[in-house]
């Protein structure tokens, strides 16, 4: 088997080495403007494990020196001739020992990357900015909240301004959250994308970085081919009218102070797709909530962005390849376009060759180790379907 992983445990905020833990991991993700997610497990035959699973789950519940919840979980990837690489780092929140009838005990975990932690941290001091550009207000919101006791990852953040300026104010009372606060200035109109890298440097020591990108992250002129017959192991076509819609609006938070008064939600006026409503589509309405959010130009911002980005019927390729032991996209690519050729009984040869060929950007992607029944890395692509 030429690619192998090292599951490497670590303290959260400190990053100090505890233990490497010989998990079984089905998959683990990662997608742009949102956190990517892991799950794995192994058997406890003996004592000898058991002692190792202690470092992760002790048994004593008075040891607050290990545990769900202040563990980090990193995906070394290692290939014959290849420098290794870090592939993923993810926030350990749950963790379960079961025994079945059968068997010996089992541990399992699951964790998010580094950009679902943010959504643990609220708000507690009022954050206010005005006619500030947006990539300075998320840049902000993560110093802020790295500056807070005990919330300080280390993450170093990319410099830089880009798109439209706008205002951000958030009391103690709204409940907010640091990672909420992030997805909203990005997820809308004139928004942008952004993720938390984690990397290897050239001497081995391990980064943590926040990218972002206006409009988009990553490379239009960097390309990567999948094709059939060849690296493309599976394909499929979905299209879902239930996620999609051709009439958008936002709902956030009631803006009447007067506890005896009703509460009404603060709404935008619909957003219409009209290309689809002009060539015939029916109404589909759809509301999209914003907990928290009360400034009616960002609600529509909101609606305007899916009115442009969920029209119609979701339309989803997803495409299943095989990874070499150094393939040209890797988690850090996420943003790139990636070129796919079919050739198959739907998409036979026409006037040799292949019928079917997209170039889209790359995502998101969830990857599926090597196994012991299966030597084969696989990396299922997420895209944004814009056809080349």
């Amino acid at each position: 088997m030429a690619v192998r992983y090292r599951w490497m445990i670590c303290d959260l905020l400190t990053d100090t080495h505890i233990i490497d833990l010989p998990l079984k991991v089905d998959s683990y993700d990662h997608r742009i403007n949102q956190a990517g997610v892991i799950s794995g497990g192994m058997p406890i035959p003996n004592q000898r494990v058991n002692r190792m699973i202690d470092k992760v789950v002790p048994r004593d519940e008075a040891d607050l020196t290990t545990g769900p919840g202040r563990l980090v979980l990193h995906c070394i990837r290692q290939a014959d001739g290849v420098p290794d690489d870090l592939w993923g780092s993810y926030w350990l929140w749950h963790a379960k020992i079961t025994q079945g009838r059968k068997g010996p005990p089992r541990l399992d975990v699951r964790g998010m990357s580094l950009d679902g932690y943010f959504q643990q941290v609220e708000m507690e001091a009022v954050f206010e900015r005005t006619g500030v550009n947006r990539i300075q207000i998320a840049r902000d919101l993560l110093t802020d909240a790295q500056g807070l006791p005990h919330a300080g990852l280390g993450i170093t953040l990319q410099t830089g301004t880009a798109g439209p300026a706008q205002d951000l104010i958030v009391k103690p009372g709204d409940r907010a959250k640091y990672g909420e606060q992030l997805g909203k200035l990005a997820d809308q109109d004139g928004g942008f994308e952004h993720r938390i890298n984690t990397r290897l440097t050239s001497g081995g020591g391990r980064v943590r970085e926040w990218k972002w990108g206006y409009p988009r992250l990553g490379s239009e002129s960097t390309q990567h081919d999948f094709a059939q017959p060849g690296n493309v192991l599976e394909w499929g076509e979905e299209w879902d009218a239930t996620r999609g819609g051709t009439r958008f609006r936002s709902r956030g938070d009631s803006v009447t102070s007067d506890i005896t008064a009703e509460s009404v939600p603060q709404m935008s006026p619909f957003v219409e797709a009209g290309g689809h409503l002009a060539a015939g589509w029916p109404r589909l309405d759809r509301t999209r909530d914003y907990p928290g959010e009360r400034d009616a130009s960002r609600l529509a911002a909101y609606a305007t962005y899916w009115a442009e980005t969920g029209a119609g019927a979701v339309r989803v390729h997803s495409v299943t390849v095989r990874l070499g032991d150094n393939p040209s996209f890797t988690p850090h690519h996420l943003g790139d376009y990636a070129t796919i050729r079919l050739v198959n009984q739907r998409y036979p040869r026409l006037d040799g060759v292949a019928s079917f060929v997209r170039s889209w950007r790359v995502i998101g992607m969830s990857i599926k180790p090597p196994s012991r029944g299966n030597g084969v890395e696989e990396a299922e692509l997420l895209f944004e379907e814009t056809i080349a």
